[in-house]
């Protein structure tokens, strides 16, 4: 996909990838939630995932904030719009460590 298409889909927080990316960051952070507390980083992964359910916002500040990263994988890039709810999880997923430590902001 040419970077002027991922940019749009960054861009349009309208988009259904962008709603996609936001139930992902809510189930990322109810999974967080209902984790096991030996799990690695836990403490910090709570904190982020009872910060992020508080507000709806968040969720929706979240999604647009961590687009991009999300963008770097090249399934969900290509698919876009019609990326499968189950890549979107994966990447989200493999992003909660970073974003919750504070990263991508």
């Amino acid at each position: 996909m040419a970077y002027t298409d991922e940019y749009a889909l960054f861009a349009d927080t309208t988009n259904d990838l962008h709603k996609k990316v936001a139930r992902a960051v809510d189930k990322s952070a109810r999974d967080v939630i209902n984790e096991d507390e030996g799990t690695a980083n836990h403490a910090v992964r709570l904190a982020w995932a009872k910060w992020i359910r508080a507000d709806p916002d968040r969720i929706t500040d979240e999604a647009h904030r961590i687009m991009m990263h999300v963008l770097d994988n090249a399934t969900v890039a290509s698919a876009g719009n019609a990326a499968t709810d189950n890549d979107v999880q994966f990447v989200v997923d493999g992003l909660v460590d970073t974003i919750s430590i504070g990263g991508y902001r």
